[in-house]
């Protein structure tokens, strides 16, 4: 019988996690009228948080094997808990950098941990719905973060507020969570780096991890900066452009959702990720044409949200598909969110610079070509067996 307390708790884990992404779009106005820094010096606010895990997805699949998930997500938590406040606490921008860094290698940590602690709490014939519910844990907590903390009056109270939350959760998620029963025995440190490297050679896992990286470039560039885009082009309030932008974010859910439902209906990965990626390029793009009316630039903001949630989740449930042996399959998960991590890296810092220098319609290019190559890529994942191709 399924466990939903315990599971519920790990999503929630991952939430406030996500928070923690969510926090920064609405803060950057605030942060430049303090720091005085350009969009393009502030986007490092957003793009720090994952420069750990675009190294160190499958290192932390490593970890995850030696250590326990349970302790690895604590750690997590914790981590995450205590950057927050000491970036609450930071008068320069140096230090509030680092914090940033530290909430990003807290963040990695519960995100590859989480999957291992569901995947031992839930029975294998309801692993799909839970895996399903699991990966709406980020546009659920960037929804929330963004709804929550435009009511929360300076950027340093959202840092304060938000690092409770996550606290509170790790001690739910320590009277709620069990740890193993058993623990698999270690293994010698010639042997995980042997699955390393078999990880590292798996090419359809890299399609899905750059696949992963091209999304996460075009989403979160445009996520990064839409508060602030919007309250220029419909001359909006803050916390009205906040709430717009969560609405863009909540709706990437139906995406996370359609894309379980698609594959198990038969529907092949690459499809789903060529589609979106298509749908992606068009509306990403169109949404800086100056000439375009702010009603219907938040349309294809929603448009562009809901069809590009069929990424993350088509590449997270394809995943495990391309391991070769069960006991890699936290490797593999790993790789592809260092693809997602990279994204998130590269995707502020680019469209943040090209602002600055071309204004917002230069935007539109660094979106449709990050487009082109998820089409290119999408069709490269090609996840049936040697017979089925040959057939």
């Amino acid at each position: 019988m399924i466990r939903w307390l315990p599971i519920a708790v790990v999503v929630l884990c991952g939430i406030t996690a996500a928070l923690q992404v969510g926090k920064v779009p609405i803060a950057l106005g605030q942060m430049q009228t303090e720091y005085g820094l350009t969009l393009a010096t502030l986007s490092w606010v957003m793009s720090v948080f994952p420069i750990v895990g675009v190294v160190g997805g499958v290192a932390t699949g490593m970890v995850v094997e030696r250590v326990g998930d349970r302790r690895v997500v604590c750690a997590g938590m914790l981590i995450i808990s205590a950057a927050s406040v000491l970036g609450a606490l930071s008068h320069g921008f140096a230090w509030l950098i680092a914090t940033r860094i530290a909430e990003g290698m807290g963040f990695l940590l519960v995100v590859v941990a989480a999957p291992a602690v569901l995947q031992r709490l839930t029975p294998r014939a309801k692993q799909p719905l839970v895996f399903g519910v699991w990966s709406t844990f980020m546009p659920v907590g960037i929804t929330v973060s963004m709804l929550l903390g435009s009511h929360l009056g300076g950027w340093r109270s959202v840092w304060l507020v938000y690092a409770a939350l996550v606290f509170l959760t790790l001690l739910a998620f320590l009277a709620s969570v069990p740890a193993a029963q058993r623990r698999a025995q270690v293994q010698s440190l010639s042997a995980a780096i042997e699955k390393a490297k078999t990880t590292m050679r798996s090419r359809q896992t890299w399609w899905l991890a750059l696949s992963f990286a091209v999304y996460a470039l075009q989403f979160f560039a445009i996520l990064s900066f839409l508060p602030i885009f919007l309250g220029q082009r419909m001359n909006l309030s803050p916390s009205a452009a906040a709430a717009i932008t969560a609405a863009v974010v909540g709706i990437n859910i139906v995406g996370n959702l359609s894309a379980g439902l698609l594959i198990s209906r038969g529907v092949r990965p690459r499809v789903l990720l060529v589609g979106a990626s298509v749908v992606m390029g068009v509306t990403g793009a169109c949404v800086f044409i100056p000439s375009l009316p702010g009603v219907w630039a938040v349309v294809l903001c929603l448009l562009f949200s809901a069809v590009g949630g069929l990424i993350p989740s088509t590449a997270l449930q394809s995943a495990p598909r391309t391991a070769p042996d069960p006991s890699v399959v936290p490797l593999h998960l790993g790789l592809v969110m260092q693809g997602n991590y990279l994204g998130q890296l590269v995707g502020p810092v680019v469209v943040g610079h090209i602002v600055a220098h071309g204004g917002w319609p230069a935007a539109a290019w660094p979106v449709l070509a990050a487009a082109c190559a998820g089409v290119w890529l999408g069709w490269r994942v090609d996840l049936r067996s040697t017979r089925e191709r040959a057939a």
